[in-house]
């Protein structure tokens, strides 16, 4: 019995071949996207946190920290021998500077806006030998939600019989992060120094003690949602 032989024309085969191309490059893509997904929105978000953070520091210290001096946030009493007997916030000049403070995140941030940075595929993958290698994937920042501002201390020892104040500017704020098809938002928080001081000799309760008003909290200007990049 003769077998009979199967003929396929050029198109049909043709047809073929491009349909397994297609078949392989969705689930190449497929793979990627399931697997370099976290990856690459892991290394977004530090990235987009550095950025912010730099620029949160820059605009804190430069505009807001500079001029402020320990007598300003803390007020002293002393007695005839210059002893310090108490210590209270001025919470007047406090209020002040946590509301300056989050009026300059606010602006800072929102010239952030739409900002993009791109990261080569490289560096996403976490590869040394390749971190400039590979085609540059496209970061969108959006400054999003709240920023939130308050004042924190602590005391630590600084030699004999002397102990150091310091003081901090704690500042929280949100932004969110946009790839090609996936955005995902990560939380941005940093400390600024702003004033410290000494204090020789004993240290009274009132000032270790110390209450500093409820942080400043304040709504970000709205940002139109930016659609996923292609």
């Amino acid at each position: 019995m003769l077998s009979r032989k199967v003929y396929v024309s050029r198109e049909a085969f043709i047809f073929f071949l491009i349909a397994v191309f297609i078949f392989g490059i969705i689930r190449m893509f497929l793979y990627f996207d399931r697997n370099l997904r976290p990856t690459i929105l892991s290394v977004a978000s530090a990235r987009a946190d550095i950025i912010a953070t730099e620029a949160i520091n820059s605009a804190v210290s430069e505009k807001v920290a500079r001029n402020i001096l320990y007598q300003d946030l803390i007020l002293l009493e002393k007695d005839r021998e210059g002893r310090i007997v108490m210590a209270q916030t001025n919470n007047m000049e406090v209020n002040r500077l946590m509301s300056e403070t989050t009026m300059r995140v606010q602006e800072t941030l929102t010239s952030l806006k739409g900002e993009k940075i791109y990261i080569p595929l490289g560096q996403a993958l976490g590869s040394y030998l390749l971190a400039n290698v590979g085609p540059r994937i496209p970061i969108t920042l959006i400054p999003i939600g709240f920023v939130n501002t308050e004042i924190i201390d602590e005391f630590e020892e600084a030699g004999i019989n002397q102990v150091r104040h310091k003081i901090y500017l704690d500042i929280h704020a949100e932004v969110e992060i946009i790839i090609p098809f996936v955005s995902q938002v990560t939380k941005v928080s940093t400390t600024v120094p702003i004033v410290d001081a000494n204090y020789i000799g004993e240290v009274p309760d009132t000032v270790i003690n110390l209450q500093f008003p409820s942080g400043q909290t304040a709504p970000l200007p709205p940002s139109p949602q930016l659609p996923a990049e292609p």
